[in-house]
């Protein structure tokens, strides 16, 4: 379905860890921000985070010593996240799309969409978006859903039955496959570093009834990361 809703009627539950809106999330963003933290610089370097919400990502790298500027459509998000994030230093939040963000081409190191593309049709306007912000040489991080059988079996039929994340957040045709990203990434001057899958630790997932990750993985079954460098 993809109810793009579910972030403005659910904002003030972005950093409780415990509600299911917000719960799978928090499980999630601990590997993408494992993979963020441990292969792209961002300390001391200006991070565009695009589709931020309520600043689960931008946070916690500011935290660690990025400048982080968080960009997202959904205004109860962005007012959950200053509110979260008031008094850490170099933090700013941004209303704007991922596909028009109103700040300069060429002034971010890293720009990152992590939970954006596959819910936006235009997603290739979100990539040429990314290409214009970043510096030359400067890295793109993306974090999306395969579009395989797989993915739509866990990542929407089971996750959503389960209640492990809220039905209506995914719809399987908006799902994008890393090739399909590579193609209009080299059309861009984007050249990919890095693709790697994301694997479900099942027993963690069970156990604590919301999805567990472990990054690193080479089946790009499901989710997965991959790293652009602007040429």
């Amino acid at each position: 379905m993809n109810d793009l809703t579910l972030y403005d009627r659910h904002a003030a539950q972005w950093w409780d860890a415990r509600s299911p809106f917000s719960a799978g999330l928090h499980a999630l963003n601990q590997a993408r921000l494992q993979e963020i933290t441990t292969s792209i610089p961002t300390r001391a370097r200006l991070v565009i985070d695009l589709g931020c919400g309520g600043g689960l990502i931008a946070e916690p790298l500011a935290r660690a010593g990025a400048r982080v500027i968080g960009v997202d459509i959904s205004l109860p998000s962005l007012r959950e996240a200053a509110r979260h994030g008031q008094g850490v230093q170099d933090l700013a939040f941004l209303r704007g799309t991922a596909i028009t963000v109103p700040l300069a081409s060429g002034c971010a190191d890293v720009v990152i969409a992590a939970d954006v593309l596959e819910h936006v049709q235009a997603w290739p306007q979100i990539l040429s978006e990314a290409a214009r912000l970043v510096k030359p040489q400067g890295l793109i991080y993306l974090n999306t859903i395969n579009r395989t059988w797989r993915a739509g079996l866990l990542a929407i039929f089971m996750a959503e039955t389960l209640r492990l994340i809220p039905r209506g957040t995914h719809d399987y045709r908006m799902l994008v496959r890393p090739d399909e990203i590579a193609r209009i990434a080299a059309q861009q001057g984007l050249r990919v570093e890095h693709l790697s899958g994301q694997g479900l630790r099942l027993w963690a997932t069970l156990r604590h009834w919301r999805l567990h990750l472990v990054p690193g993985s080479r089946f790009i079954w499901g989710s997965y990361s991959m790293v652009l460098r602007r040429l």
